[in-house]
C-alpha cells in the first residue's frame, strides 16, 4: 500500500520513500509480477491532491494497471 502524509511525502509501508523517480523504480518491481497486483493509495485527508498525483503518475510511469484507492467513510451522522 503507498500512503501520501499531510505533507505531501510518499510512503510504502510504513517507510518514506525518497522521491518520485524511487517510487517508480519500486512499481516497477511490482508491474512485473505476474498476475500483477493492484497498487493501493491512502492519501491524508488533508493532503494536497499533488501528492496524489505524483503517485498516479509514478504508477503510470512504472505500468501498474490498477490502481485503487483506500477510503475511509465519514462518522456517523456527518
Amino acid at each position: 500500500m503507498l500512503a501520501v502524509g499531510q505533507a505531501g511525502n510518499i510512503f510504502w509501508d510504513d517507510a518514506r520513500v525518497k522521491n518520485v523517480d524511487a517510487l517508480v523504480e519500486k512499481l516497477k518491481t511490482v508491474s512485473s509480477v505476474k498476475p500483477q497486483p493492484e497498487v493501493q493509495v491512502r492519501g491524508d485527508a488533508n493532503a494536497r491532491y499533488e501528492g496524489v498525483g505524483k503517485v498516479l503518475l509514478a504508477c503510470q510511469r512504472a505500468g501498474i494497471v490498477k490502481v485503487a484507492f483506500i477510503t475511509e467513510p465519514p462518522p456517523l451522522g456527518g
